[in-house]
């Protein structure tokens, strides 16, 4: 059999099986990942990447290669995550543009449009590296080049520079120290190789490739032991504009921070860099053009989950979950951020605007924040992170009765058949749901199973009351919370409403009376119901430290087991407004 010119349908299938085998190989190299960053994510990364593709042009019909081949472009923008999946997309553009207006490529039309994805590469990235992705890439197009002189038969041209590929992976540890003294190749440019292996496959068999994992038992740990913190997140966002100056803003980013990845054309782009300023990156890139997709991962924290010790239990919250930065890295909790926006400013909680800058804009900003739960794809990137690091996962959020974020979990959940989630309701907020959390995770530091993990949870959920202290009305008016009516009637009789939150949503608990003395009012009304002697207690404030010190006196003095406390997060301060006051009493008996 010859193979004599490939048409969009024939890239689609040959692109579909190379999705495949990369997609069962993610595991393996997430387990090899030691560059840039070993935050043990390439492989979910270039996964999330080509699934993205895989899902958008699964429907797509064109025989024309130049319109596939667009399709695809547009796909991997779309879906680039991590540095490995950036450079595949814009390895995919460039081909894109190699591939002009023809209908058909034969050999030598395949050739230069390889060249151009070669080019179009390296280009993408402000400080190119050799040893990594970009090696194999170069080296595999510049022997189709060489072979397409010799050959008109792409079965032949495809596999004898598939070996020269081959070849060249091998050599990465020798031109990256970092590789040889890890004893892995490069993970993006394995990754690469094992695309380029399940279209060899489907040629030859006619079918897609089965699981190898690849061997592992070789890897020296030691080369794990030193944590990179240069930059804290691998942050990424994608513009759409009529007229992006792509080099100039590779320049500006240089001063923002490093491994720089800056894919797409004119019309879009896909920005990947680690900075330890996500909201500048933004704010730039909303200089360019309509900013979409803005992540910011905690590559520290991935590093230390992929790396460190940990159960086989995975516990994820939102953002709506507050608990003190300590505590989370202490038992390993992993967030997922909600999202919020004051008018054009976007921001991804807890991550892209510090505490004070939060609260300054809340009281002066003209436009009252809106915010807005994690995408199903926020929730699969962070569960395709778990797969490999655990063997099952508990998620753990705000009432559905109050959000769609556990509906996005769900959404991202169905499709994962690698990692086991159970889904929780907190029927809670704030420090509600973080020491719901906290039980849940120190019964794994315990060596619970996960069914005796879940019953902690259900213990938990029954056994944990917030309580939601106001000193004024006016935020939860503005965020639709509470109607203007109810506001005015309450500051006629002097009501101060006291709220929790239950599985049907933010109820009414109780109230107290007059305007002096507010919080120590509350406060005394949350002590009438303290639920036994054994009990801990969460505070979350409203950026007022001083009454966080008045709070866990009293309940000191009342005999708490133990007290948590942590400035209120942006999801329920939007509402809540400054100076409230957020108390949780979890009964431990």
């Amino acid at each position: 059999m010859q193979i004599k010119y490939i048409d969009g349908i024939r890239l689609q299938k040959a692109v579909h099986a190379g999705i495949n085998h990369v997609i069962n190989r993610k595991d393996y190299l997430n387990k090899i990942n030691v560059f840039p960053v070993p935050d043990g994510d390439t492989g979910t990364n270039m996964a999330y990447t080509l699934s993205t593709i895989a899902n958008e042009i699964k429907s797509t019909n064109q025989k024309p290669i130049s319109k596939m081949a667009e399709a695809i472009s547009d796909a991997s923008l779309n879906g680039a995550r991590g540095n490995s999946g950036s450079i595949l997309a814009q390895f995919f553009v460039g081909f894109s543009e190699g591939s002009e207006s023809y209908n058909k490529l034969n050999p030598k039309r395949f050739s230069k449009a390889i060249q151009v994805a070669k080019e179009y590469s390296y280009d993408a990235l402000s400080e190119p590296k050799e040893g990594t992705i970009l090696s194999v890439i170069k080296d595999w197009a510049d022997s189709i080049h060489s072979l397409q002189k010799k050959h008109k038969d792409f079965i032949t041209i495809f596999n004898g520079a598939l070996e020269v590929a081959k070849e060249s992976l091998k050599k990465t540890p020798e031109q990256l120290s970092v590789l040889k003294n890890s004893g892995v190749v490069d993970a993006g440019a394995q990754g690469f190789i094992d695309f380029l292996n399940g279209i060899k496959i489907y040629i030859e068999e006619g079918k897609l490739s089965k699981v190898k994992h690849g061997n592992v038992k070789n890897i020296k740990e030691s080369a794990f032991t030193e944590i990179y913190d240069d930059y804290r997140y691998c942050t990424e966002c994608l513009i759409s504009g009529s007229d992006i100056d792509r080099p100039k803003l590779k320049k500006q980013l240089m001063n923002l921070g490093n491994s720089i990845v800056l894919a797409g054309s004119k019309k879009k782009a896909k920005v990947h860099i680690h900075t330890n300023e996500p909201q500048s990156i933004f704010t730039l890139c909303s200089e360019y053009g309509n900013i979409t997709g803005e992540k910011a991962d905690d590559m520290l924290k991935q590093q230390n989950t992929a790396h460190g010790e940990h159960g086989e239990t995975a516990i994820i919250v939102d953002s709506g979950c507050d608990l003190p930065e300590h505590i989370i890295e202490q038992f390993n909790i992993h967030m997922v951020p909600l999202r919020f926006n004051f008018g054009d400013d976007h921001h991804v909680d807890k991550v892209t605007i510090t505490s004070d800058e939060f609260w300054n804009e809340l009281q002066t900003n003209p436009n009252h924040p809106q915010t807005s739960q994690p995408t199903p794809g926020d929730f699969q990137r962070q569960y395709q992170f778990l797969i490999g690091h655990y063997k099952n996962a508990i998620s753990i959020h705000l009432p559905a009765a109050i959000s769609g974020t556990l509906q996005s979990a769900k959404l991202a959940a169905k499709g994962n058949k690698e990692l086991p989630i159970d889904l929780i309701d907190s029927e809670n907020g704030s420090i509600g749901i973080g020491l719901i959390a906290m039980s849940a995770a120190e019964a794994i530091k315990k060596g619970y199973d996960k069914t005796k993990v879940l019953k902690k949870i259900d213990h938990a959920i029954k056994n944990t009351v917030v309580y939601i202290g106001l000193n004024t009305l006016d935020y939860i008016v503005k965020g639709g919370r509470v109607s203007p009516g109810k506001k005015k009637l309450a500051n006629l009789f002097r009501i101060n409403p006291i709220l929790t939150f239950t599985k049907d949503g933010v109820k009414a608990k109780g109230k107290t009376y007059g305007s002096k003395n507010k919080i120590k009012k509350f406060i005394n009304f949350v002590s009438s119901k303290i639920p036994s002697k054994n009990f801990r207690v969460g505070l979350a404030h409203g950026d007022d430290p001083e009454m966080e010190k008045i709070a866990r006196a009293h309940f000191e003095s009342l005999g708490a087991k133990e007290i948590i406390s942590t400035k209120l997060g942006p999801a329920l301060a939007v509402h809540a407004g400054p100076k409230s006051l957020i108390i949780a009493l979890q009964n431990l008996t």
